[in-house]
């Protein structure tokens, strides 16, 4: 009689056993197990559900799918390889032109919004409407603004986050000790009501926000949002001797309001600052007595404590300011989801693994597009003493983090017309010295889709992976920079009779945002496509 037990291995379960199991690795770890044997290459061969979920993450996005969606995991990741290919073959196209008040702008999530200071007043656009239009969605007066009699109201910042739902403002208000605080308010950007997922309807800071010896008129107040985190910073102007202060809310629970950073040379200013994650705040700082200019890394996993400075990141030389770009976190509400079509599926970048783009007044005009993963890396491994935040060389995080783009024909102009989402830049270069047309250029830093790119025959763009040298008069050395990256250039040219503002884009459109009148922009929305089943 055989005693001997029957021998089991991975072939013996079912196929739908191991694409369950597979289900719970990352990518790297599925190819790895289905580059044994032939059969479990096969069953990743066969299954769409493990192929969708590894270009998920090879491409660093997700999925936003409304909840009666009837698409499989194979027409998604069908649109995903279609809408890499519409990247990859740039050929954008003018699909609506309107014109939008001025202020600063933003885009995320198909929507624009302005916020024009001087009369108070926010407007937001949805741009989803239809193939060739575009609709005003909301338009906020502060002037409207239900207040008590005799209570100073000035909005001094907004942020707004489509994907939440979320309007938010701020508001300086002095107190009982002569000094200025800050509330900042929570409410729907649909209806204008409290935000039902807020802990409360009012962010105050009890401790001054600015001191009593500086002017309103001598401070920049920034708010951002990043899924759940609220970050507001003052800044004051150079001549103020007020330090920056930066306070981080968690606004959907209570809080007792202990994160809070205030800078210890009031001279040292920081210029901008954006989130790079839950936990990671950048922040991009000015020539102090210690450090030349640099980029101050903060970490705040623990909100009942002040943010830690983790690293400060040594610039290659001193610009006489900067600003930081990025793209902000989708965080996908119910009632969003429940808003969208049926069969409704897009794709936005992860915020775990975003570029920034560090923008430098000229001149020269250049713009660093960095890597914050690597960044945060860098930080992480460089040696330091415990308890003091790290000092790194541009030598040590600068080349193999970024890379330096200028525009190719030298220009009178100040700020280079770049914008980053995700792994993504779009930047909108000067076709003459006198910048009267434009051309668009999209790069592109993920290694996945440049190595698609790079075995694709029909790729028109170039890629480049060895360094790049920026030369200029009044630098004192010539900047190094090596991130790879792709790159293709649409030569359709954008004519400019008037100044070009900016140019911002998501996943599904580009937009190109020019000065028309006084207070007034007009704004050309481009839109991309390729053929189904383009690969």
């Amino acid at each position: 009689m055989n005693f001997t037990k029957p021998t089991s291995s991975l072939h013996t379960l079912p196929v739908e056993i191991l694409c369950y199991l597979f289900s719970f690795l990352y990518a790297p770890s599925i190819l790895s197990c289905t580059s044994t044997c032939r059969y479990l290459r096969k069953v990743l061969d066969d299954s769409s559900a493990l192929q969708y979920a590894i270009e998920l993450e090879a491409q660093k996005m997700v999925a936003v799918i409304a909840p009666d969606a009837m698409s499989s995991p194979a027409e998604r990741l069908e649109i995903m390889r279609n809408k890499m290919c519409s990247w990859r073959a740039f050929k954008p196209t003018v699909v609506h032109q309107f014109t939008q008040p001025g202020g600063e702008i933003s885009m995320s999530f198909g929507h624009l919004s302005t916020w024009d200071d001087h009369p108070q007043i926010a407007q937001i656009r949805a741009l989803d409407s239809g193939p060739s239009e575009s609709h005003f969605y909301r338009r906020w007066d502060a002037d409207s603004y239900p207040m008590p009699k005799d209570t100073p109201f000035r909005v001094h910042s907004v942020a707004m986050d489509p994907s939440q739902d979320l309007f938010a403002f701020v508001v300086l208000e002095p107190n009982h000790m002569a000094e200025i605080s800050s509330r900042i308010y929570l409410e729907t950007l649909s209806t204008s009501e409290p935000h039902p997922l807020a802990a409360s309807e009012i962010l105050t800071s009890f401790k001054p926000h600015i001191s009593a010896n500086c002017q309103s008129e001598q401070t920049q107040i920034k708010l951002k949002i990043w899924g759940n985190r609220i970050v507001l910073l003052n800044l004051c102007d150079e001549f103020s001797p007020c330090p920056a202060r930066m306070q981080i809310w968690n606004w959907q629970e209570k809080h007792d309001f202990k994160c809070v950073y205030r800078e210890q040379e009031p001279y040292g200013k920081m210029d901008d600052f954006c989130m790079v994650n839950q936990d990671h705040a950048i922040a991009s700082c000015r020539r102090s007595n210690r450090l030349p200019c640099r980029l101050r890394i903060f970490s705040f996993s623990d909100l009942a404590k002040p943010p830690v400075v983790v690293a400060e990141c040594v610039l290659p030389f001193q610009p006489e300011g900067t600003f930081l770009r990025h793209s902000q976190f989708v965080t996908m509400s119910s009632d969003a989801r429940s808003s969208m079509a049926t069969k409704d599926t897009r794709f936005y970048p992860d915020a775990e693994n975003q570029l920034i783009a560090l923008n430098v007044d000229g001149p020269p005009s250049l713009v660093f597009i960095i890597d914050t993963d690597k960044l945060l890396t860098a930080c992480r491994s460089s040696v330091h003493t415990e308890g003091q935040a790290h000092v790194l060389s541009w030598n040590e995080w600068g080349p193999n983090c970024s890379r330096c783009i200028i525009d190719p024909i030298p220009n009178d102009l100040f700020i280079l017309r770049l914008e980053v989402a995700g792994c993504r830049a779009v930047h909108a270069t000067p076709n003459d010295i006198n910048c009267t047309s434009y051309s668009l250029r999209t790069y592109d830093f993920n290694k996945y889709r440049i190595s698609r790119a790079a075995a694709s025959k029909d790729f028109r763009g170039h890629i480049v992976t060895g360094p790049s040298t920026v030369e200029h008069e009044r630098l004192d050395e010539d900047i190094v920079t090596n991130l790879p990256y792709m790159v293709v250039i649409d030569e359709t040219h954008i004519e400019t009779p008037s100044n070009m503002i900016d140019v911002t884009f998501d996943d599904e459109r580009i937009l190109i945002i020019k000065a028309c009148k006084p207070d007034l922009f007009e704004c050309v929305t481009l839109r991309f496509h390729t053929e189904l089943g383009a690969g």
